[in-house]
């Protein structure tokens, strides 16, 4: 009896020194955690903005997922999740703003075009980010209210994620304001509409 318990116990020996060993499996849910976390907070952040400036849109760009673009996937799950008012830090609660979302890694650039049901008629997800892509980058999935694409970076043609990100950023703003989908302040600087990652304290 004493030697199956100390068998037991060698096993769950081994077992814990199997767990302390890089985790490939644990490392990738942590790292879902921080990008939902992430997610959830610029949901509101971008709620609170939309609110403020009368938008039915919103770009930005977020950095954790690291050009993943399943973690950016769940990073836009997490934005778009109605807010829980019993939670003691409000997430997410931005589902009702159409959003191009964007993450930039060393080997690639992800992209997440978002469109809300009530929008869908004035704008197709797959249609904006094609116009955004203009032609570069491969699209990974496309309907009417969700697309998501990656842009590989290829140092041989100059194309580098981070360096793309913001030009696209502006592209997917001028695509919304030729639909008359964003607001084409003309006489002002369009810069204050742009929202990268300097532009929100942490």
């Amino acid at each position: 009896h004493g030697k199956k318990e100390k068998a037991q116990k060698g096993k769950q020996q081994a077992e814990k020194k199997e767990e302390k060993k890089d985790d490939p499996e644990k490392a990738r849910a942590d790292l879902l955690k921080k990008v939902k976390k992430e997610g959830g907070k610029r949901g509101v952040e971008i709620e609170g903005a939309a609110d403020m400036g009368g938008l039915q849109f919103f770009c930005t760009a977020v950095e954790l997922p690291d050009g993943d673009v399943d973690l950016l996937d769940a990073c836009i799950v997490a934005m778009n999740e109605e807010s829980n008012p019993a939670d003691e830090e409000r997430k997410g609660g931005s589902g009702k703003i159409g959003k191009m979302v964007f993450s930039a890694g060393t080997e690639q650039l992800a992209v997440g075009a978002y469109v809300p049901t009530h929008l869908v008629g004035d704008i197709d997800a797959g249609e904006w980010l094609k116009g955004v892509l203009a032609g570069r980058g491969t699209l990974v999935d496309s309907t009417q209210g969700y697309a998501k694409a990656v842009v590989k970076a290829d140092a041989d043609n100059g194309i580098f994620p981070l360096k793309i990100r913001e030009p696209m950023i502006t592209e997917a703003i001028n695509y919304l304001k030729q639909k008359g989908l964003f607001p084409d302040k003309a006489d002002d600087s369009d810069d204050d509409m742009i929202f990268g990652d300097d532009d929100f304290p942490s």
